[in-house]
């Protein structure tokens, strides 16, 4: 009899959970219950369950930080996550590295038992590995390194397990006596249908190299070379053999193939190390001008500064839940990645990335709940993505959903048009708004704007912006001791000249005078 505990922080979802569960008692049972992630870590400890299932959204800890700590410290405990956020499709990714299923609430009764199943057979199978290792010396060798195989592919995803090592014979032997180079493929088709270690064993490398399927991308793998010991050809030309070698192969079966290549290392625990460098190498390719080819890790490379015109547009769209015209947004910005021949990947990702901690803000901020813009499940999966389509259909997904969750908080369902427009300057006074930009985002003509604003304000729209900036300058003149262009800068004003200009007609005094007799004294411009 197998058991699980069940981590939710809504008592009826557990109920409901394991009321479903009752058609697989005779195989698994719950023997506990959980309402948070700290819960759910202290009774995993006390009861030793074989499975959990586990929800993203929960007070105190939640989802996403418990999830890579019980990845780390219980790597064989199969894990079964359930969440109500719709269409997160692209969790099923971040999951998959860690033998972990995913179901969206509500679930049916067959959906769970499916995963608890799925739990059963994957502890089964462990068990029937350690139980070989009472056979012969051989078949304890071969149980040995099948579980080598699955320890260096945590390696690579950087889970590392405190105190495990290598276990078989070959393996460490290997390891003792060679130094190796990791190749990170990327192929246009499913990876894990292709026999690409028969294919390089056929080819003549043997024991020099080892492929390992990478389980949380379909179209990525790994292939592990061990160096010779006594060569006389540089490791140049014997990694070039590598790769014109899985050309070769790619060719004859018409797909197509990048590779990454790592420095060379002196152990199998600088794996991560090794693929990260590999990442960076294949984050290289040109997204104008994507295709085969090979990228050898050299430095470290930075992103480009990316300038989109439509940014504040695109925040504004999220932040008003207005999910299609995002979708729009997401596939114009895109596309001008793509037409742009000077950006990689690296410059698309960073630039991706930092949009998307500004969503995760305004997440946070109406809805007290971090986004996921830094987990470690999200890089993750960013950084197995080598292909711009799947960076973009990533990216659409991922913004939609803030989106859709920002929708039902309906941050502009006031009637009052002139009242959502002051609620937008309010809260973005620091950025470059004009009347043209401000009429754009609500779908107004220019003059009507200027109208309309005058008749409910009682001030013209230039006016009410100035006068909002110029008290929050003055609040940070008095607060705080940044220099007078910070101040200018934080509240919207780019050149500083104006701003002492402006503040002097509305407070009749200079910025520093305004200080001095207000605050914290002179300081230097």
């Amino acid at each position: 009899m197998y058991t699980y505990i069940i981590i939710d922080d809504e008592s009826l979802i557990r109920k409901g959970t394991i009321k479903k569960l009752e058609g697989i008692s005779d195989k698994i049972s719950c023997i506990g219950e959980a309402s948070n992630g700290q819960e759910g870590l202290q009774l995993i400890k006390d009861v030793h369950p074989d499975c959990v299932i586990l929800d993203m959204q929960m007070p105190i800890m939640d989802g996403t930080q418990l999830l890579p700590f019980l990845a780390e410290k219980y790597p064989k405990m199969p894990l079964v996550v359930i969440s109500g956020f719709r269409d997160f499709d692209y969790m099923k990714t971040a999951i998959a590295a860690q033998a972990v299923d995913y179901v969206l609430k509500p679930f049916s009764k067959e959906t769970i038992c499916d995963c608890l199943l799925k739990a059963i057979d994957k502890i089964a199978g462990e068990e029937e590995v350690k139980s070989r290792l009472t056979l012969t010396e051989d078949e304890k060798e071969t149980a040995l390194y099948e579980f080598d195989i699955q320890y260096l592919t945590n390696l690579i995803h950087g889970y590392n397990q405190a105190g495990s090592t290598l276990s078989s014979q070959k393996l460490k032997y290997i390891n003792d006596t060679h130094d190796m180079v990791l190749f990170t493929l990327s192929m246009s088709e499913d990876i894990h249908g292709l026999k690409v270690g028969d294919w390089l064993d056929e080819a003549g490398f043997g024991d020099l190299v080892l492929f390992l399927p990478d389980s949380s991308d379909a179209f990525n793998g790994f292939l592990i070379f061990f160096m010779p010991e006594h060569t006389i050809k540089p490791a140049e030309q014997l990694i070039k053999q590598i790769t014109d070698s899985l050309f070769n192969y790619a060719r004859e079966l018409s797909i197509g193939l990048t590779i990454g290549v790592s420095r060379i290392h002196h152990d199998l625990s600088d794996l991560h190390v090794a693929f990260e460098e590999t990442a960076e190498a294949l984050n290289q390719q040109l997204v104008a001008n994507p295709g085969i080819g090979t990228y050898i890790y050299q430095k470290e490379y930075g992103p480009k500064n990316i300038v989109w015109d439509k940014e504040d547009e695109f925040l504004f769209r999220v932040e008003s839940g207005s999910t299609e015209e995002v979708k729009e947004l997401v596939l114009g910005l895109f596309t001008w990645f793509k037409s742009v021949q000077s950006l990689n990947l690296t410059d698309v990702k960073y630039y991706c990335f930092l949009l998307s901690v500004k969503c995760s803000k305004l997440l946070n901020f109406y809805m007290n709940q971090p986004g996921s813009s830094g987990s470690p499940s999200m890089q993750n999966i960013i950084q197995h993505i080598f292909k711009i389509d799947e960076l973009e259909n990533y990216y659409r997904q991922f913004f939609c959903n803030i989106s859709d969750m920002l929708k039902d908080e309906s941050i502009y369902s006031s009637e009052d048009l002139i009242e959502k427009i002051k609620y937008y300057i309010d809260h973005n006074y620091e950025k470059n708004l004009t009347q043209e930009f401000i009429a754009s985002l609500f779908y107004l003509n220019r003059s009507y704007l200027s109208t309309l604003f005058k008749q409910k304000t009682g001030m013209k729209f230039i006016d009410y912006l100035n006068d909002l900036r110029l008290e929050k300058a003055a609040n940070l003149l008095v607060s705080t001791d940044k220099k007078m262009y910070q101040i200018a800068k934080s509240v919207g004003y780019d050149n500083t000249k104006y701003f002492f200009r402006v503040f002097k007609k509305k407070y009749l005094v200079t910025p520093e005078q305004y200080r001095t007799t207000k605050g914290l004294g002179p300081t230097a411009p």
